[in-house]
């Protein structure tokens, strides 16, 4: 039992406590003294440890688990998502028009409706929604709908917005990632769908949020991840903007999930702002930030290709009838190295987006040669996503401590989209999180949310069951355990960002950051363990969400 000689403020008892440390161990009691643990041990014990002052809570034989933290999470977009349109369960095109129209009748007309997460490998038609069809649902209010990832589709009175017509021109086919937009082969008119930065023809359109709007979505993300036992992410891709909203809660009292920000930068940001990072990165380098354990600036953020589902990711093979097409680089393959050693040489930790196998390796090769060029112990870079490693890339990645921040939700909610664009044997072998273990890969548990449900008892159940939405089991040899699961969210994802003496785990000296939950995440069955309910959460030693009702 560890011990303080001053006396706890709260104390903790007769819990069924999963301290996920070294020895996992199972305790019933946990003392906190000011936002730190200062003993866990038997409740016996622990009460002896009471002062005068001391609150004593009786958990009831309730289960206890370690704050929960997502390595690559989306906080602030994840807060907007909140208060727009939400499309991931649909599964038809009259669902997502029924969901517009009835946004469409609680807001003035002219007011622009904003909604994420259409399928269309899950929609009964097999196909987006076009322009047409959203104007039938809405035909006074602009409307542009995200796919979960990398596309949108517009309507009628948004591409009036934007100025898009069928003169408007392709975008530069020689600009890396230009993306496109769909035209009716027969009319040459826009059918609405918009991807890759072609997107930004639309998106240019939207007014801004303002600096209350994203401090209100910060707040609000807080408040729905604390709901699910968050208690601290990797905000990857933050602007000044984005940096302000956080610091500001901050100011408030109000952020309740600790926020590393990492910088968006290069294949992140609008292609035009490129020319300009360096000097806006070395900037923020040199401003005093709060560098604490509730927020600080953390890293970079790159994005080398992109997506599977969309067929752009950068492969070694080309997709399922699509001869010409391994995917695309969204950064300059050759540029990328020398921008990964002046980002390494800053001190900065780097979270490379990578889908394919190709971008991949890249990443890995150009971390390894920084790592072995100019050690630093402080710095963790990582890969995000880490789909498809060649053996090669499992191999610099054991040696060099590289983790894999997998995107476990994706499995469930996008495997089908896999499926559709690698075939379903390649597919099944997305994120191998068990060779990754077995190797010696350091591994994380991510939702990337908003591109998927950033509940990490969702995430848990990806990484055990290894199951699509629709029943389709992808690769069980690559399902991995509960507890190294739980793991995943806990005390492996704070060593993925160099946090682990402090978080992920519930121990004497350690932030006091934990949940109460409503099962054993270790003994029930998959789908119970999906359907985990948190009780209530705490964050440094104050409770800051409770379930009521």
């Amino acid at each position: 039992m560890g011990t303080s000689p001053s006396a706890p403020d709260r104390i903790l008892v007769n819990g069924h406590i999963l301290c996920v440390d070294p020895q996992f161990q199972v305790v019933e009691a946990v003392a906190i003294r000011g936002d730190r643990i200062l003993a866990t041990g038997p409740s016996s014990e622990i009460r002896a440890l009471a002062g005068p002052d001391t609150t004593i809570e009786d958990l009831g034989g309730a289960g206890v688990l370690p704050g929960l933290i997502d390595a690559h999470n989306h906080l602030l977009s994840t807060g907007q998502v909140l208060q727009q349109v939400t499309l991931y369960d649909c599964r038809s095109i009259p669902e997502i028009l029924d969901r517009v129209a009835d946004r469409a009748r609680t807001i003035r007309p002219g007011t622009w409706i904003i909604g994420r997460g259409w399928d269309e490998s899950l929609l009964a038609e097999g196909r987006h929604p076009t322009r047409w069809e959203l104007d039938r649902a809405a035909p006074d209010h602009p409307v542009v709908l995200h796919r979960v990832w990398n596309k949108l589709v517009a309507n009628s009175a948004a591409l009036a917005a934007a100025g898009i017509t069928r003169e408007t021109p392709d975008p530069p086919s020689d600009q890396r990632y230009s993306g496109s937009f769909e035209r009716d082969p027969s009319t040459g008119e826009p059918t609405g769908l918009f991807r890759d930065r072609a997107k930004d023809l639309i998106l240019n359109a939207i007014p801004a949020p303002t600096a209350d709007e994203l401090v209100a979505a910060v707040a609000a993300a807080c408040r729905a991840y604390n709901a699910v036992g968050l208690v601290g992410v990797a905000e990857p891709g933050l602007d000044d903007d984005g940096i302000a909203a956080f610091r500001t809660l901050r100011e408030q009292g109000e952020l309740t999930v600790r926020t590393l920000m990492l910088l968006g930068a290069w294949g992140y940001v609008p292609a035009e702002r490129e020319a300009d990072l360096k000097s806006w990165i070395a900037d923020v380098r040199s401003r005093p930030d709060e560098a604490d354990d509730l927020l600080r600036i953390d890293g970079v953020k790159f994005m080398l290709d992109g997506g599977i589902g969309d067929r752009t990711a950068r492969m070694d093979v080309p997709y399922m009838d699509e001869p010409d097409n391994v995917g695309q680089w969204v950064v300059d393959p050759e540029e990328y190295p020398h921008l990964v050693r002046w980002v390494h040489d800053l001190g900065y930790s780097i979270d490379t987006h990578t889908c394919g196998i190709a971008a991949q390796d890249l990443a890995v090769r150009a971390y390894s040669s920084a790592l072995e060029a100019a050690p630093n112990e402080r710095i963790h870079h990582r890969v995000h996503h880490a789909y498809f490693p060649s053996a090669d890339a499992i191999a610099l990645m054991a040696r060099h401590r590289i983790p894999a921040l997998v995107s476990n939700p994706f499995l469930v909610h996008l495997g089908e989209s896999f499926v559709a664009s690698v075939g379903s044997d390649r597919a099944a072998r997305a994120m191998p999180m068990a060779s990754y273990l077995r190797a010696g890969v350091p591994l994380a548990g991510t939702s990337d949310s908003p591109i998927a449900d950033f509940n990490p008892f969702v995430g848990m159940y990806a990484a055990v069951a290894r199951r699509t939405v629709v029943g389709r089991d992808l690769a069980p040899a690559e399902r991995i355990s509960r507890a190294d699961a739980l793991r995943s969210y806990t005390i492996w994802a704070a060593a993925a960002t160099s946090d682990a003496a402090t978080r992920g785990s519930i121990e004497p000296g350690k932030l006091a950051d934990l949940i109460v939950v409503d099962r054993d995440p270790l003994t029930v069955s998959d789908e119970e363990l999906r359907d985990t309910q948190v009780l209530r959460t705490m964050v440094g030693g104050r409770w800051v969400w409770e379930r009521t009702g």
